[in-house]
């Protein structure tokens, strides 16, 4: 990809960004481009600014400095009456799934469609007999078909997951981010999980978005990873480029494997032992 048709084809275009919380720097990056399309997964450990990158791009936060572009604006400083027709555009799949307990699966999947019906009457579950089908439709193609009239609260954990992949598809977004989307499922169900969301943003050429915590998921699903450490990148590639060396560099960063090596080799090296008195 040439650098002409790169920049015509980024979704996201992040230059020296960062997030401060307090005094502490949550996020710190130089520069990041993601492409429409992409299946771009983030891992990092708790406190690696997994989810301040995803609130940032979904406009939940504006940077202390630098310059963040998603679908072409900024989406922390839209004006109110263009910020809901964007964010529209920007899906959002939290860690606990945020669907309303009290309503049906398929009213919480026709919420999805919020941002393009207009009107109090969808505050009530008047939408539009077109919204209706698209939502039934989506709920087959994720499995969940016959369950559109379930409260959503007598789902299972997987059920739940997939209701949520659901009401985003039903979005019609651009751009689809998701925040540990499995961390609550069991490692089969959430290997199952990705794999339907992969393959639903696929079908739409969606750009898709994840945090991750397990490498292994990274690698099988991934067009590339992010690997970010104390808030900075420090892996960017694709899924086959990242070995276990990159892992830790991941997981541990640079100062706590020097540390590791150091001590590895003392342990091996009797020079370096003192005997006991």
């Amino acid at each position: 990809m040439d650098s002409s048709s790169s920049e015509r084809d980024a979704v996201v275009r992040i230059d020296n960004a960062s997030v401060v919380y307090g005094e502490t720097t949550a996020l710190q990056l130089d520069r990041l481009y993601i492409y429409r399309g992409e299946r771009v997964f983030v891992l990092g450990k708790s406190g690696s600014g997994k989810t301040t990158l995803a609130r940032l791009l979904k406009g939940r936060l504006k940077p202390a400095t630098g310059s963040v572009r998603v679908l072409d604006c900024d989406p922390a400083s839209l004006a109110r009456s263009t910020r809901r027709s964007i964010q529209s555009r920007i899906a959002m799949i939290d860690q606990e799934f945020f669907l309303v307990p009290r309503l049906s699966v398929i009213g919480n999947v026709l919420n999805g469609s919020l941002g393009r019906v207009k009107g109090w009457k969808s505050l009530f579950g008047g939408y539009p007999t077109a919204e209706w089908q698209k939502a039934e439709s989506i709920l087959r193609e994720v499995d969940l078909e016959g369950l559109g009239n379930r409260r959503v609260d007598t789902l299972s954990g997987g059920q739940r997951q997939r209701a949520a992949i659901a009401r985003a598809l039903m979005q019609d977004a651009e751009i689809i981010l998701a925040d540990e989307p499995v961390s609550n499922l069991d490692p089969e169900l959430a290997e199952d999980a990705l794999e339907l969301l992969v393959q639903c943003t696929e079908r739409r050429h969606v750009t898709l978005v994840v945090n991750l915590h397990q490498p292994r998921l990274a690698r099988r699903f991934a067009t590339r990873v992010l690997g970010l450490y104390q808030g900075k990148n420090v892996f960017d590639g694709p899924p086959a480029d990242l070995s276990e060396t990159g892992e830790e560099f991941i997981y541990l960063g640079e100062e706590e494997i020097a540390r590791k090596e150091n001590s590895e080799q003392s342990a091996h090296d009797p020079s370096s032992r003192t005997m006991a008195k």
